[in-house]
């Protein structure tokens, strides 16, 4: 037995070592667990089952999702040969068009399960009887209408479950009965009857989170909170609430959280959070910017410990951190995304003496000042995601020392100077995606980290890439899959993070200034028209003074010249002699070589004849 357990375990190894990452997936192998990836490519029934044969035994978590980039979604059935997976824990089949799940699933390892937009209709006990250890289950953004009586039965681990989104108008008695490890429960977006709901806390009164979102709720007066006295997570959000529920929230004394986003609340009164817990508080997406002055009470934040308040998207045109009277000192994140406020105003944080997260996306800020205000230097986390800014400041790095999450997604960044990527290179996170980015010029096979390469010897687009890569574990987290070139049109709409070759790269100085070879060989061509410029005027001043000299000088040799007499050079006689004489043939300087030439003397006139007795008349 014990042969066959090391043969078997053998075996299991060496497939896994020869197991190769399937051609659309993305693999992370731990020792011998692999974790797979694959959302590059839609994917059919055919290349899912070719996938699930590909894949080592030793599989620990499987995600497969259709690519955020592209229009479709995976056409999935479900695949009992996935059973294969004994250790696997975590399986996510994400916007997969799945249309049902199997009774026969076999998971003993299986932790996670993760089934949101599919197509799914019913679900029955049948369907989680192989999962005992399962914690986690998402079957939200689904077509489930009606859960029957001890559905989740089997599933005695459950801590979490999330049906959300789905059409699910009534809710069978007991339906939780024996969840006693449930400690979330999500039922956003559901038209559930208040009386339902009641009854389910009967069954799970060891709840901690509740998540009532977008229920049609215009009032929460009729929900019995009490019997989930220790819950400390409460989402209201989307009801339509036209005040605080202040009333209702004090039975829960444990409360920490509480969501009442997108409701219709215009203040905030006095004592509105009393005798709750209550240290993160959402308000975006309300009227709290409709009534002119301040929309809160100086004694609305009285005996609770906020830390973190979220006024987003509430129509603030301005804003003064007095307003928030006593969490003024202890509170730590605040939210202002979404409002009016233009620019970075010191009123706005002054007061705010613990603050080390702010948030000021969707706010068109143009730019980032070459001063913020004093509160900026001790940030932690800055979001400026959704503005319309293009570059940073060159003294980003003495205005933010102390960043480390820094969120410029969805901006009009196309490159970065060498300055802001020596920022950004200390920053644990930064959240880039959704932006215009300009990849002109990238290494061929650039497999380099910021420690093996001098990044003064690289251009912009490489060094983001070596950025990126130091990064690469957290590539999820930080959405590198949609960090994604808009030029050149060549590689528009690839992943930065994949682009090894383009071929418009700076050869000799451009690529330190981020250059394209383009742009160099016209700074280039630039040059040497300028050169050529200089050059011929240079020429031109100097053939002019040397034209001016010559004419003075040919004007004095004029006046100096003495005139010849004709006598010198013909002779007019009609001499006997002369006619008589040999004639020579005309010059032709053709027929004439050159040795001849050089050889004839130079012309000289003839000598006048002697007198003779013709001479006198004799």
């Amino acid at each position: 037995m014990i042969i066959f357990l090391l043969l078997w375990s053998f075996l299991t190894i060496a497939f896994a070592l020869q197991s190769n990452c399937p051609s659309l997936c993305e693999c992370d192998q731990n020792d011998s667990s692999w974790n797979i990836y694959c959302r590059k490519a839609i994917i059919n029934d055919t290349v899912y089952a070719e996938i699930l044969n590909q894949l080592p035994l030793t599989l620990r978590s499987l995600h497969i999702q259709p690519p955020t980039n592209r229009l479709g979604s995976n056409k999935l059935r479900w695949n009992d040969n996935i059973n294969r997976f004994a250790q696997l824990r975590v399986l996510r089949l994400i916007n997969c068009q799945i249309p049902a799940m199997s009774r026969s699933i076999r998971l003993p390892s299986l932790e996670v399960l993760d089934l949101r937009y599919n197509n799914i209709e019913h679900a029955t006990m049948s369907n989680f009887g192989g999962m005992p250890k399962l914690r986690v289950l998402d079957l939200s953004s689904n077509h489930l209408n009606i859960l029957p009586t001890g559905v989740f039965t089997y599933l005695r681990s459950l801590k979490s479950l999330t049906l959300s989104n789905n059409t699910i108008s009534d809710l069978s008695t007991n339906l939780l009965r024996g969840l006693n490890s449930l400690r979330v429960l999500r039922l956003d977006r559901n038209s559930i009857p208040i009386e339902q709901i009641n009854d389910l806390f009967s069954d799970v009164s060891q709840l901690d989170e509740l998540y009532l979102n977008h229920c049609n709720l215009t009032s929460i007066s009729a929900l019995s909170l009490d019997r989930i006295p220790q819950l400390r997570q409460l989402g209201i959000g989307g009801n339509d609430l036209k005040r605080v529920p202040t009333k209702e929230l004090r039975p829960l004394s444990q409360l920490t959280v509480l969501d009442l986003s997108h409701n219709s609340i215009q203040e905030i009164p006095a004592c509105a959070f009393c005798n709750t817990n209550i240290s993160k508080l959402d308000l975006s997406h309300n009227l709290l910017g409709i009534s002119k002055g301040s929309p809160f009470n100086e004694d609305a934040f009285r005996n609770i410990p906020l830390r973190h308040l979220d006024l987003s998207f509430n129509h603030l045109d301005d804003f003064d951190s007095k307003w928030l009277g006593y969490a003024q000192d202890e509170l730590t994140s605040i939210a202002l995304s979404g409002n009016l406020l233009k620019h970075f105003e010191e009123i706005w944080t002054h007061t705010l003496r613990s603050l080390v997260h702010l948030e000021m996306a969707y706010n068109h800020i143009k730019y980032i000042p070459v001063q913020l205000p004093a509160r900026y230097y001790h940030l932690v986390s800055f979001n400026v995601s959704g503005n319309e800014l293009s570059y940073l400041p060159d003294n980003i790095n003495t205005l933010l020392p102390n960043v480390k999450t820094f969120d410029i997604s969805a901006n009009r960044f196309h490159t970065f100077s060498h300055t802001d990527l020596a920022f950004l290179n200390n920053v644990d996170q930064v959240y880039m995606d959704s932006n215009p980015w300009d990849c002109s010029c990238a290494i061929q096979g650039l497999q380099v980290s910021s420690f093996s390469w001098p990044l003064e010897d690289l251009n912009p687009i490489s060094i983001l890439q070596v950025h990126m890569r130091d990064r690469y574990a957290m590539r999820h987290i930080l959405n590198y899959e949609n960090v994604r070139c808009a030029t050149p049109s060549l590689v528009e709409g690839h992943s930065v993070l994949a682009i090894t070759d383009v071929n418009d790269c700076a050869v000799l100085f451009g690529a330190r200034y981020g250059l394209t070879q383009t742009s160099e060989m016209l700074i280039l061509l630039a040059g040497v028209l300028l050169f050529a410029i200089v050059l011929l005027m240079i020429l031109g001043c100097i053939y002019f003074l040397r034209e001016r000299q010559y004419k003075g000088s040919y004007v004095t040799r004029e006046h100096s010249r003495t005139p010849l007499t004709m006598a010198n050079t013909h002779s007019c006689s009609s001499s006997t002699n002369d006619t008589h004489g040999p004639l020579s043939p005309p010059f032709d300087p053709f027929m004439v070589s050159t040795e001849t030439f050089k050889a004839t003397p130079p012309l000289i006139p003839p000598a006048p004849p002697k007198p003779g007795s013709s001479y006198f008349g004799i």
